[in-house]
């Protein structure tokens, strides 16, 4: 059995003061557009306008308490420590970075699918009241930085520089 495409035929009979043409699409232009999008799927099925890029970047991050101190760890794949910066200023840590992209334009291959997100980030937190910001270290290792936050700090520094250690 074959697949023939069918196609609808003309209303006999229009209204033209009841519909205007430019204002709503016939159902002849409804399966138009829907036989033109299901052509592209079904024929370029990784072609750019199906899939949308991602805008942005926002590393994914856990803030958990102990009874020691509070510790941040962030998800930084592909990243290195010197394109991390933590810092810590009037109350408030700030983790701030960039991922540079490491696509490579060749003429011989052909991209079907991009979904990895690159540029810069920078992520902001208040601190909280009986934390010692003076304290505060952080640790990278295998793309992952953990940030130490110890509690019953009385004084706050007026503000720093926190050095990253690689584990």
């Amino acid at each position: 059995m074959a697949l023939m495409r069918l196609t609808r035929r003309q209303p006999r009979l229009a209204f033209p003061g009841f519909f205007p043409s430019t204002a709503f699409p016939t159902f002849d232009d409804v399966e138009n557009r829907m036989n033109r999008f299901i052509e592209r799927a079904l024929n370029e099925p990784f072609a750019a306008a199906t899939f949308p890029e991602t805008i942005g970047w926002v590393p994914a991050m856990d803030i958990v308490e102990t009874p020691k101190e509070f510790a941040l760890t962030a998800e930084l794949p592909g990243m290195e420590l010197k394109d991390i910066t933590v810092n810590v200023e009037d109350g408030v840590l700030s983790i701030s970075g960039e991922k540079t992209e490491e696509r490579k334009e060749e003429a011989d291959k052909k991209v079907y699918l991009y979904e990895r997100s690159y540029g810069s980030f920078q992520r902001s937190f208040s601190l909280p009241t009986g934390v010692d910001a003076s304290k505060v270290n952080a640790d990278f290792s295998k793309g992952v930085l953990k940030v130490h936050i110890p509690k019953n700090g009385d004084v706050k520094p007026a503000g720093r520089k926190v050095e990253i250690t690689s584990a």
